[in-house]
């Protein structure tokens, strides 16, 4: 018996089908489904399409399959359902890939990533409230944002003010920490980058220290979130994500199986 997901997936690619797409039949384990030869569904680009099913509807499943697509030269369309459409509107509409803009400046999604320091410890704040990374500095669109092709969305031309606008932490209505994109890739930020920083010792219990010193010890992660210490997520920026085929990224298209039939619209 298939699962609903698989039987989703399944009714898109019959549509696809009766579309003039070419799609391989049996589907091919968890991997996309690539099909040629047909007409956009949603008045998509001419290229071939990268059909995908999303099981959990995240800013980071979302823009990791648009991404595989667009850097392979296809179109993706992502299959979701009924219960993630909203989400998916939410992340793939305008702001493209933010949580919001305010003042020219960009809000950033967080992914379930920790950021690792350079003395092998793990990024922490201390906050009763989810903490928010945004841009300090205003930016032009991207191409990736305006569906512009190359060059790369880090081309200087396509950004305005300052060239490499830092990211700040917030929390609490305080900002947290301040940092360059470019701080977050290997080897990661240095330690005093964030008020707290967080590991595991030989003891097997967590440790907490701030840039001075051991400020606690907890049993578990769990218990270190007890006592207000959060472990710090990375921020989504597209561009780090999207690094070819902006045009294609932008031209996603969701899919949803219906009581009457299959639904496509680009966000």
């Amino acid at each position: 018996m298939k699962s609903p997901e698989t039987s989703r997936f399944t009714a898109v690619l019959a549509d696809l089908r009766d579309r003039g797409y070419r799609c391989p039949d049996p589907i091919d384990g968890e991997a996309p489904v690539v099909a040629t030869g047909g007409d956009h569904p949603a008045d998509g680009p001419d290229a071939p399409l990268s059909v995908e099913r999303v099981r959990e509807v995240t800013p980071l499943s979302l823009v990791s399959g648009l991404a595989d697509a667009a850097h392979a030269g296809r179109a993706p369309v992502l299959v979701v359902d009924e219960w993630g459409v909203e989400d998916a509107r939410a992340v793939l509409g305008e702001p493209f890939l933010l949580r919001g803009r305010a003042d020219g400046r960009r809000r950033l999604y967080s992914i379930p990533d920790r950021i690792a320091l350079t003395d092998g410890r793990y990024a922490c704040v201390r906050t009763d409230a989810n903490p928010q990374w945004r841009e300090e500095s205003s930016t032009a669109a991207t191409a990736l944002e305006t569906g512009r092709e190359e060059p790369s969305i880090e081309d200087g031309r396509d950004r305005t003010g300052t060239d490499e606008p830092r990211l700040l932490l917030e929390a609490d209505g305080t900002v947290q920490a301040a940092l360059a994109a470019d701080a977050l890739t290997c080897p990661g930020p240095d330690p005093d980058a964030f008020p707290y920083r967080y590991g595991r010792g030989a003891d097997k219990r967590i440790h907490v220290f701030d840039r001075d010193r051991e400020v606690g010890r907890y049993a578990g992660i769990a218990a270190m979130k007890g006592n207000a210490y959060r472990p710090v997520s990375l921020p989504l920026l597209p561009e780090h994500h999207v690094r070819t085929g902006g045009r294609l990224a932008r031209s996603v298209t969701v899919a949803v199986v219906t009581a009457d039939g299959v639904e496509y619209e680009r966000p």
